[in-house]
């Protein structure tokens, strides 16, 4: 009897083990929380019970931030100051932050689909490249699937724009696309472009190489008194018929003169930077009181912010390399909500491109006409004393530490008026 007790056990056992694999099998990983597949990849599914039942969650409003550029990293990492975690085997950055009302959460990474997007989602902030036209085209399919999120009520698009300047594909691809073109509330761009109106576009800052890993730095880690081994640096690419031929020959000249600079050059441009060059790079700013910016395809750089972030003063090329970026437009228009402060630019006076942002807000840099103006500055740079250069060096890393809370504010503001529809 006994041995027909255990027969019978074992078979149900058997019978039950079966059936949780078949469900397994059917059925699949199930969403976590945080919308991150138990395999690793992302789930679409509501949220989870304790957020449902959390007061807290309930009285938020619940923003996704979907990025596909570096542009996406700097506003995450550098600006709003989220934490990222690696998911999806690597393939993804991943992060949330409670932010006054809102409740952020972030990915980042060349996989993300619109077909991920969680379909209770009502707030969105897309950043994406808009620089080709093969970045284009990816663009209006993101844009193209926003009609079927039926909960969704606004949407944010965080672009690199033209690097000429113009982007009236925006304009065209936006009253294309139908009910998506009335979801997108606001529209942060970089560049000098010509459509920032201080309602629905606006202007936004390259920032620093995100994604290339650029470090987030805190004024504390700098020394302010200690004197720099480098009056100025230039790690770069130099161009056939550029600007930068003129620069290196002028910086041959500085180093034999006892104006030491540290330069190094290459030829080609690499899209990403190893950790060694990386290394060097970064090691190149903290020991440089100057950093050159000369202008590339566009007068903008990475370089002009990564410099400030290390304390060293850009030296920029105001020109316009493209001779369709000298768009001048209203200093109010450029940043909504943003911190004004007594050094900006009296709202509502033009400012003309290149570099309005940073003319607007009256940045501490230098700018140059030609290279043939370097030699001077760094003579006049001998004779500053190491009190003087440590007192600016305090000072722009402030600038641009109080630069970030600008963004930070003029981004937020704009999320609260796309919230209170």
């Amino acid at each position: 009897m006994a041995s027909h007790s255990l027969k019978y056990a074992f078979v149900a056992g058997s019978v039950l083990f079966l059936f949780f694999v078949l469900t397994v099998l059917l059925i699949g990983p199930q969403p976590s929380s945080d919308g991150v597949k138990e395999d690793g990849s992302l789930g679409q599914g509501r949220r989870s019970d304790d957020e449902a039942t959390d007061e807290a969650f309930k009285t938020r409003r619940h923003l996704e931030i979907w990025s596909l550029t570096g542009a996406g990293l700097y506003l995450w990492s550098h600006i709003i100051g989220g934490e990222l975690t690696s998911s999806a085997g690597g393939r993804l950055s991943v992060g949330q932050k409670v932010i006054g009302s809102w409740h952020m959460r972030f990915a980042n990474g060349k996989d993300l689909s619109p077909s991920y997007i969680r379909p209770d989602t009502e707030f969105l902030v897309l950043a994406l490249n808009g620089r080709s036209d093969a970045t284009r085209a990816t663009l209006l399919h993101w844009l193209n699937q926003l009609p079927s999120l039926t909960q969704l009520k606004g949407v944010g698009l965080l672009l690199i724009g033209s690097e000429n300047c113009r982007n009236d594909w925006l304009l065209s691809q936006l009253s294309s696309v139908g009910r998506a073109d009335n979801l997108v509330k606001c529209v942060w761009m970089t560049y000098d472009h010509k459509l920032a109106d201080g309602h629905r576009f606006f202007q936004w800052p390259l920032g620093v190489a995100a994604y290339r890993n650029f470090p987030v730095q805190a004024v504390a880690e700098f020394s302010l008194s200690q004197p720099r081994p480098y009056r100025c640096n230039f790690l770069g690419t130099v161009y056939d018929g550029s600007s930068r031929k003129e620069l290196r020959t002028i910086l041959n000249s500085a180093n034999e003169d006892g104006l030491v600079c540290f330069v190094k050059i290459r030829t080609k441009w690499v899209p990403h930077e190893k950790a060694d060059s990386m290394e060097l790079y970064t090691r190149a700013l903290k020991n440089s009181d100057l950093t050159l910016c000369p202008v590339g395809q566009n007068a903008e750089s990475y370089r002009i912010y990564e410099a400030m972030a290390m304390g060293s003063v850009p030296v920029i090329e105001d020109v316009d390399p493209t001779h369709s970026c000298q768009n001048p437009v209203r200093s109010d228009h450029l940043l909504p909500f943003h911190l004004a402060t007594t050094r900006d630019i009296p709202s509502g006076q033009e400012v003309q491109g290149p570099h309005r942002l940073l003319k607007s807000l009256r940045a501490p840099v230098i700018f140059v006409k030609s290279w043939s103006e370097l030699p001077a500055i760094l003579q006049k740079e001998k004779s500053m004393s190491l009190k003087e250069i440590s007192e600016r060096r305090a000072h722009i890393l402030q600038w641009y530490k109080e630069f970030l809370a600008t963004l930070n504010s003029s981004f937020m503001g704009s999320l609260n008026s796309m919230g209170d529809v």
